[in-house]
């Protein structure tokens, strides 16, 4: 990249014919000799300045910060970086592979995790299924809870403890509707009507309600229709056209069987989203188990082998730097940086930009403008955790609206 950008100014320092040449003197409404002038200008200071002129990708910029503090930061000198962080989750996975059998709750894990592939009609190759799974550890959502997952599954008892509070959670929201929905069924069955009694009796009506509150396991499949909410809390509303007990089925539903009906879809109302978050959870514990796992895999490799990944770099200067305004590991890089320009915005994650924005702010503080350029319509992809707010407007919210400037290419 360097070399292209020398190339450019020494065309236009020469005089040298080009496209971009013609395109720049039109935009900068310049003619051919202060242009020309205007390039040697820059191109001297390019060359004789050239420890300051500093091309690099942000994970090269970064490791390039981590290693003038190693000695701070309790690293060994000579730690290796590894780019192909696909090549240590095959030698991770494996590891994990080799506990199935005398780790029993991780080999359930797995066996839940190849069930579910198998359902979702996946691939039958656990090994292949489980690399692919383990990429979820390098992503910033998981990055900002990495620590408190790890130091909360340390203890091996923790998930059998969890587990056996979310059941006693979910049975006690289970238990509390069961038991009312069970005494208006009986009313019902009591006094002897049957669904041609009862207003929408064969459809999504009265006796579906009682019955899913009653009898259903499942927390997801029971739900109160506006039907429910509204329709039946008025007591000339229960009975059906052609009913021969409509004062029978007014006077009960005025006395008894509303009351019971607000009763359930109150706690409905307050305890089913917890309720409901319990069931998705316990059906999906194995998920947090294997991460937790692999989590602790892939740490222990990284220790025996003395080894940093490329993706560990943002959050392991995102600790150290801890909301400072100007972090000293910055100052440790041996060179100050007066103005920046990050390409490819859009790929730039929500922990990257936490890291560079104390760089940036100290350069704008001083007078020294910088940019950002991309496009936010590539960030819905998501490439390397690229967050579409950022350019959108937490750029502009986190640096002043004052001290920005936003122009949109054509």
């Amino acid at each position: 990249m360097k070399d292209r950008i020398l190339e450019y100014l020494n065309r236009f320092a020469t005089g040298t014919p080009d496209d971009l040449a013609d395109e720049l003197k039109r935009e900068l409404n310049l003619d051919d000799t202060t242009f020309q002038q205007h390039a040697q200008g820059m191109q001297s200071v390019v060359l004789h300045q050239y420890s300051q002129f500093s091309i690099s990708t942000i994970d090269a910029f970064f490791q390039k910060v981590i290693r003038s503090f190693t000695r701070e930061a309790g690293l060994m000198g000579d730690y290796r970086l590894e780019v192909e962080q696909d090549q240590v989750l095959e030698e991770v996975i494996d590891n994990l592979i080799d506990e199935l059998g005398s780790n029993k709750e991780l080999t359930e894990w797995v066996v839940d995790f190849a069930k579910e592939n198998l359902k979702n009609e996946r691939a039958w190759d656990v090994r292949l299924n489980l690399i692919e799974f383990a990429k979820e550890i390098f992503r910033d959502e998981f990055k900002d809870i990495e620590e408190e997952v790890m130091q909360q599954t340390g203890d091996r008892s923790f998930f059998k403890r969890f587990r056996e509070k979310l059941v006693a959670e979910k049975n006690k929201f289970l238990t509390a509707i069961e038991e009312p929905a069970k005494r208006a069924l009986n009313i019902i069955r009591e006094a002897g009507w049957d669904i041609t009694d009862i207003n929408y009796g064969k459809g999504s009506g009265l006796f579906t309600f009682f019955e899913k509150f009653a009898l259903e396991k499942t927390v997801k499949d029971i739900e109160v229709g506006d039907r429910i909410r509204g329709l039946f809390d008025v007591p000339e509303n229960w009975p059906s056209k052609t009913t021969r007990r409509r004062a029978e089925i007014i006077e009960i539903a005025r006395t008894t069987l509303i009351p019971i009906k607000r009763q359930l879809v109150d706690y409905y109302e307050k305890h089913y989203r917890k309720a409901v978050s319990i069931d998705v959870v316990l059906q999906n514990l194995y998920v947090f188990g294997l991460i937790a796992d692999i989590s602790r895999k892939l740490k222990e490799y990284k220790d025996e082998n003395n080894l940093m990944l490329l993706a560990d770099a943002p959050k392991f200067l995102n600790g150290v730097i801890q909301d400072s305004d100007t972090p000293f590991i910055y100052e440790k890089v041996g060179s100050f940086f007066k103005n920046f320009l990050i390409d490819e915005f859009q790929d730039t994650s929500a922990m990257q930009w936490k890291n560079f924005l104390p760089l940036l702010t100290n350069s704008m503080d001083q007078g020294y403008p910088s940019l950002v350029v991309g496009d936010v319509k590539q960030a819905i992809y998501r490439w390397r955790g690229g967050d579409l707010k950022l350019l959108q407007q937490e750029v502009e919210n986190h640096v002043g609206r004052t001290r920005t400037d936003i122009q949109v290419l054509n």
